[in-house]
This record gives structure tokens, C-alpha cells and sequence, in this order.
């Protein structure tokens, strides 16, 4: 029914602030077991590794169109095409589900590198 507010024309806008898809964003990539980030210390001095840290992500909007930068740390070995790939997928997926805002392009800058947990022998 036409006045009602159902007509989507009659709503009104939506704004999305950059904060709300940089948060969707490195809540994304951050679900992945594989990625970490740097945590604390103070420009650069006491920083540790951390896989349960958000990556900082880096949010250009322009319309319904945001071109996402983010740093993580990975963990190895592993395929790291791969690894980022989902990574990429993730973001791409949930910034269109919960935003509608669509993600192009993602760019990923690996800055280090974690050795997995040493799988424990059993004599």
C-alpha cells in the first residue's frame, strides 16, 4: 500500500558509517583460524602477536562500493594464497549480507608470520 512506509522509495536513506564496515570487516577476516594481529605496545614497541586480535582495516567509501585494506599475521605453514582467498571471501560475503555495500577490492598485506603449535608426540 502506496503511504504506508512499505513502499521502499517512501523510507527514506540508510547511511552506513566507514566504522560500522571496518568492524564487519575484521570481525570477518579475524574468524578465520589462521589470522592474528598485532596487539598493544606503542608505536611498534611491546607489540605481540595476537590470534584472537581484530586486524586493523582500512575502509575507502565511495557509494555503495568500499575498497577494503587490512594487515594480518598468518599462521605456518599453510597455503597462504589460499588462506587469503577466504579471507577475502569472508569480508566480500558479509559486507554484502549485512550492508548491502559491496567490497572491491579487498587487499591483504601479510605482515608476519607464526609458526604453528608443534604437534605433540606421543612415545
Amino acid at each position: 500500500m502506496i503511504g504506508d512506509g512499505t513502499d521502499p522509495a517512501q523510507r527514506g536513506r540508510l547511511n552506513i558509517d566507514v566504522k560500522v564496515i571496518q568492524r564487519i570487516a575484521a570481525k570477518a577476516a579475524a574468524r578465520h583460524p589462521h589470522v592474528g594481529a598485532s596487539s598493544g605496545g606503542l608505536l611498534g614497541i611491546g607489540e605481540k602477536r595476537d590470534f584472537g586480535a581484530l586486524p586493523p582495516v582500512e575502509v575507502n567509501l565511495a557509494g555503495n562500493i568500499a575498497s577494503v585494506k587490512l594487515k594480518v599475521g598468518i599462521r605456518f605453514p599453510a597455503n597462504l594464497r589460499n588462506i587469503t582467498a577466504e579471507i577475502r571471501d569472508g569480508i566480500v560475503n558479509d559486507l554484502q549480507r549485512f550492508t548491502g555495500v559491496t567490497a572491491a577490492p579487498v587487499d591483504i598485506d601479510i605482515q608476519w608470520l607464526e609458526n604453528a603449535p608443534a604437534a605433540r608426540r606421543i612415545l
